[in-house]
């Protein structure tokens, strides 16, 4: 039988002393989403142990085989969904950057945490082991922790925390620098009052005239400076960023899907949920009642 947890976004996988959680799953043959777009604080290993999985970080798609596995980034966008609705099974890891160093102002945190956190480096996303050997090392540390009890992690904390550290290691040798231009650097710290400002008044009306008013810019070079900056059109980042305020509240909250459309600046239930739709893959009914590990 497959099995699902609740899923919340704020929720805090491990405990304090082991800031780390084991999820073992399984689901049966006519499954299809396997869980919708969300996104979460924690790093994220899984690995693929029975069936294939289609899984999707940020828009890039892999297609994950019996014995593959996935690193997912902090805060970034995932699903997954079974494919040809197959049966399959897999374990996720999921961790805190704390299992690593407590102190994010450490001196190991900024050459270990911080490239990570802030997309300075870049960890590759897919590992299979038919890639190469280093690969397969960083899988078998992985299933050294799986079959630790999933419950009860704590009295094996030594071996999860060794594992981690072989992992982290492994990944930081073959990630690959990012290096922006002085361009987009000059450009990222232009906008950053544009998108604080689009953060904290999400659930209001926001023309595209006011935003580029801000840096001032022309609506139309404003548009080109964003999308090249961002990766997408100033309109489509906020109706994202609003879709994703939705999520939380439709997962964290009682509230009405009307109530939160209007709490997410959508005046119109109709077209919120077309947005949804677009955006995450499922109504906002369904995101609601579906529960993720």
């Amino acid at each position: 039988m497959g099995r699902k947890k609740e899923f919340e976004e704020k929720q805090r996988h491990g405990t304090v002393e082991l800031p780390l959680g084991l999820h073992i799953m399984e689901y049966p043959q006519g499954t299809d989403a396997i869980f919708y777009l969300h996104w979460h604080q924690e790093f994220e290993f899984l690995v693929v142990t029975k069936g294939r999985i289609l899984f999707e970080i940020e828009g890039r798609e892999y297609r994950l085989q019996t014995g593959d596995g996935i690193f997912v980034n902090s805060n970034l966008l995932h699903s997954a969904r079974t494919e040809h609705q197959e049966e399959c099974a897999f374990f996720a890891v999921d961790f805190s950057y704390q299992i690593l160093e407590q102190d994010i102002h450490s001196r190991f945190a900024k050459r270990y945490i911080h490239p990570i956190l802030n997309g300075k480096t870049s960890f590759p996303e897919y590992i299979s082991p038919a890639e190469g050997n280093w690969q397969k090392q960083v899988l078998q540390a992985l299933t050294d922790i799986s079959v630790c009890p999933e419950k009860d992690l704590e009295p094996h904390a030594l071996l999860v925390r060794s594992r981690i550290y072989q992992v982290w290691d492994l990944m930081m040798q073959h990630a690959e620098k990012v290096h922006d231009s002085e361009e987009e650097i000059r450009y990222s710290e232009r906008l950053a009052p544009v998108v604080q400002y689009m953060c904290e008044n999400f659930a209001y009306e926001i023309t595209l005239a006011e935003l580029a008013e801000m840096i001032p810019m022309s609506e139309g070079q404003f548009c080109r400076v964003f999308k090249h900056t961002m990766k997408l059109s100033p309109m489509q980042y906020l109706m994202r960023y609003r879709i994703l305020q939705s999520c939380r509240m439709l997962q964290e909250t009682d509230k009405k899907i009307g109530e939160i459309a209007n709490l997410s600046g959508f005046n119109n239930i109709s077209y919120f949920n077309k947005v949804f739709l677009n955006i995450i893959g499922c109504t906002p009914k369904q995101y609601r009642a579906n529960r993720n590990y």
